[in-house]
């Protein structure tokens, strides 16, 4: 047993190397490593060793597979990325139990074996009810629609897929090939024009391609979201593509001017151009390929990179365990819907809103965790793996929101990024040095009253509450008077006003709490004002204009912690 010293007295026989308040972080951790009496723990040292821990938390969480990267090229810098510092490493998912299990941790096996089991002999009581009620154990009338024109569905799903490929030679032909409309510069307004007409044309035929469908509204759901992710994927690769392709060309000029005239600057600006082209090992253009944009249309990211940190290998247990539990889970996910959610919504005309939605909480709840499990965990990593995806932070820690902006970003990390980098970063700094505007006397207004970030997070959620809309609308094939759009929006508000109220902000465990209240007590009330649409659309018990307005309430609840 060693007995603390204090750091200024005279070193013993068995503490070398000695612990002392000059020694580095890493000299600290070698030494106690090595058996040495623990330092005396000054406020200033903790915070040091604090913020290490916190620093090497990850790189000790990810195993050596995704460590060993330099066999595909990918280097382990982290550069200053012209597109707003996002970028990718390898780094596992937090829940992720499989990749415990490969790097040998069994801190939560049982916790895991635990919730399963529960899980599992709660649906053997649920399905031992529904044989002694209806004589079967498992309803088949929800099967019947999620199977019914399957050929139909997986078809379209595939011509959606592969029409996303247009964005290769629209990239090759406007903007990096030898004859080059000059109109068309790719930083000119012109060609961002030309991007979002291509963009909505796309969008508007699949969007009508589904509504000439007669599909029912498991696949129209399906449909509208695969739709809405391609879209992001398709306007991610047009619009970095695009940005690169102006880099080259304000490259090449200041290279002409290099030879001309030798002026001081432009060797930097030309390195820092050339940085941009050339993140890694691949260069713009020579990355434009049908095989490039394959990988990124496989890879479970929205946003487009050149090239992407890679594993070594595909691990093919892994593979097959994320497949076993996608079925697993899919099955959980069929029997609740099936046994707890849809007798309530077909007597929902006799029972009323309210109590149908008080019913449908518990199951709503249930199936948004298990959505949760079978999107990110289960699926996102397996495609991962496939595609040797290194980077596998597709959430952080949202269980510990403290209000709805937290929770968005931490919920869907792939969609975050993508309004990060195309949505909230490009207004931000449009509105810093939008000069052009000034003659406005409306824009000179807003400027003085709204700061950038407001008018960037405004504008992010403006695009995000139409496109949830959009969406929902195109699957339920009804509009709900824009309840989801308004709601969202009627969050900005309430985010400042909370952000003023000084005293929430040391309420941590409060801030939680009323979180989870929340999200499972007002948030499915309105998925279930939808969802009753799409099963009762001429039902006469639903007042829109009273259930609109409890909605919107409801909804900004969420957000007052």
């Amino acid at each position: 047993m060693f007995v603390p010293q204090i750091a200024n007295g005279p070193p013993s026989s068995h503490d070398s190397p000695r612990l002392r308040p000059q020694m580095t972080r890493q000299e600290i951790k070698d030494a106690m490593a090595s058996g040495s009496p623990p330092p005396v723990f000054t406020p200033s040292l903790r915070r040091s060793l604090r913020k290490d821990r916190q620093v090497t938390s990850l790189e000790d969480s990810s195993d050596q597979q995704l460590k060993n990267c330099a066999a595909t090229g990918y280097p382990s810098k982290e550069p200053e990325s012209k597109e707003h510092g996002i970028f990718f490493r390898p780094r596992t998912s937090i829940l992720d139990y499989t990749e415990l299990m490969y790097q040998g941790s069994d801190r939560i096996r049982g916790l895991v074996t635990c919730f399963w089991t529960i899980v599992g002999a709660y649906l053997v009581s649920l399905l031992l009810s529904h044989y002694e009620d209806n004589g079967e154990f498992l309803s088949r009338g929800l099967a019947g629609l999620i199977f019914s024109q399957c050929t139909d569905l997986i078809l379209s799903d595939l011509g959606l897929v592969l029409s996303t490929a247009f964005v290769v030679p629209l990239v090759r032909i406007l903007w990096i090939g030898r004859w080059q409309p000059r109109f068309l510069d790719p930083r000119r307004l012109q060609a961002m024009g030309v991007q979002a007409v291509a963009e909505i044309g796309w969008l508007v035929f699949w969007y009508m391609w589904q509504g000439s469908r007669g599909w029912p509204w498991t696949q129209r759901c399906f449909f509208a979201l695969h739709t809405a992710v391609n879209w992001m994927k398709v306007h991610s690769y047009l619009s970095t593509n695009r940005h690169l392709a102006g880099d080259l060309r304000t490259q090449l000029e200041l290279k002409a001017q290099q030879k001309l005239h030798s002026k001081e600057g432009v060797e930097a600006q030309i390195k820092t151009l050339d940085s941009r082209l050339c993140p890694y090992s691949a260069r713009f253009p020579e990355t434009q390929t049908l095989s490039n944009y394959a990988m990124f249309q496989l890879c479970p990211a929205l946003v487009y990179e050149i090239e992407y940190p890679r594993t070594s290998r595909i691990r093919w247990g892994y593979v097959a365990e994320k497949m076993a539990g996608t079925a697993g889970i899919f099955v959980v996910f069929y029997i609740v819907v099936a046994h707890l959610m849809i007798p309530h919504l077909e007597r929902m005309h006799e029972v009323g809103l309210m109590l149908t939605t008080i019913h449908l909480m518990g199951p709503m709840a249930t199936c948004w965790l298990l959505f949760f499990f079978i999107t990110f965990d289960s699926i996102a990593n397996g495609f991962a793996e496939l595609t040797c995806f290194a980077d596998r932070r597709f959430y952080d820690d949202w269980w510990n929101a403290r209000g709805l902006d937290e929770f968005s970003r931490k919920w869907n990390r792939p969609v975050h990024m993508f309004l990060a980098r195309h949505i909230y970063m490009p207004v931000r700094e449009l509105w810093k040095d939008s000069h052009g505007f000034e003659s406005s006397q409306l824009f000179r207004r807003l400027r003085k009253t709204m700061p950038p970030s407001v008018a960037a997070m405004a504008a992010t959620f403006f695009f995000s509450s139409i496109l949830h809309e959009v969406t929902i609308v195109v699957a339920c094939r009804r509009w709900n008077h824009g309840v989801f759009f308004f709601s969202q929006m009627m969050q900005i508000p309430v985010i400042m006003l909370s952000e003023r109220v000084r005293w929430l902000h040391d309420q941590q465990a409060l801030r939680n709490w009323g979180f989870w209240v929340a999200m499972v007590f007002f948030q499915p009330f309105l998925l279930c004002m939808y969802t009753y649409n799409a099963f009762l659309p001429k039902s006469p018990s639903l007042n829109p204009v009273q259930t609109t307005a409890v909605s919107i309430s409801a909804a900004n609840a969420t957000t007052a912690f």
